[in-house]
């Protein structure tokens, strides 16, 4: 009886998440805010400025906003450089065809 106790536990957790609600205080190490089901040890991802949880949705457009701004100033804008942009035949310096 024991493992179906289990085994539903198991399926609750998976399908539904943490749900404990004796979480820390936020903490904030590297550029990441979070705070830590005291029960099961999970991060929760946290916003300071709005002082709650996040979803898993918002964490992920935050981290594409920080993958964006982080991409060097040659990818936003400036002379093209790839195979397509040049006329054929004509690689940029540098540059060697590899058949």
């Amino acid at each position: 009886m024991q493992w179906i106790r289990l085994a539903l536990s198991f399926l609750f957790d998976l399908l539904f998440g943490c749900r404990h609600n004796h979480l820390s205080r936020p903490f904030t190490l590297e550029d990441r805010s979070y705070k830590i089901c005291l029960d099961c040890g999970q991060e929760m991802p946290y916003s300071v400025e709005a002082m709650r949880l996040l979803h898993p949705w918002e964490v992920l457009r935050e981290a594409r906003a920080r993958r964006t701004a982080t991409l060097p100033a040659a990818l936003h804008s400036g002379p093209a450089t790839d195979a397509h942009a040049l006329p054929a035949g004509k690689l940029g310096p540098g540059w060697k065809a590899v058949a």
